[in-house]
């Protein structure tokens, strides 16, 4: 979905949520329809102070000059039994088109906080796998929208973290890269 990728990169999340929603809604009832109107925004005070442990220990205990952090998820399409978070420290910033250089990293997080609040997707989508549910076309395009949700909620989530703390801690003055582990082509970079 081009179009879904284009509102990414313009910081349209919300616009980018809406589209694929109606997309998904259009689709015959499947277990994925469950994430329509569900998102992440509870776990925002546990990622605030993830972020905020995470950067001082970069700076302090590593003594890094942190130019950029990445919030990745896990490859949850196929890892169905945890979603988790887990971030990355850079200390030089390459060029923003390019994400290869995010394998990269100078320092990464020691914890992985669960994603809690979509277990029921998780059952979903092992179901969906178990059963080669891809065999169906109108299952498979289901399956592909609520992935695209997924992750657009996980950037709904870090942007408004990151506007929240922004003033109140040092980490929102790096650029925040969130993505999924799987799905580089859906990157979105919170400044």
């Amino acid at each position: 979905m081009e179009q879904i990728q284009e509102l990414i990169q313009a910081g349209k999340i919300e616009d980018a949520i809406r589209e694929t929603e109606a997309a998904l809604s259009q689709l015959p009832q499947t277990d994925f329809h469950q994430i329509i109107g569900k998102n992440l925004l509870h776990l925002q005070p546990g990622l605030t102070k993830f972020l905020n442990s995470f950067y001082e220990t970069m700076i302090t205990e590593e003594e890094m000059d942190v130019k950029a952090i990445y919030v990745e998820m896990n490859s949850f399409s196929t890892q169905y039994e945890r979603w988790f978070i887990h971030l990355l420290a850079y200390d030089t910033l390459n060029s923003p088109g390019n994400f290869e250089w995010l394998t990269e990293f100078s320092g990464e997080s020691t914890e992985s906080p669960t994603i809690t609040g979509f277990e029921a997707l998780q059952k979903a989508n092992q179901q969906y796998m178990q059963s080669e549910g891809y065999r169906d076309n109108n299952l498979r395009q289901a399956c592909e929208l609520h992935e695209y949700l997924v992750v657009l909620r996980l950037h709904e989530l870090v942007k408004l973290t990151v506007t929240a703390q922004k003033g109140k801690a040092a980490w929102t003055n790096v650029p925040v890269f969130v993505g999924a582990h799987d799905f580089e082509d859906l990157m979105y970079i919170v400044r």
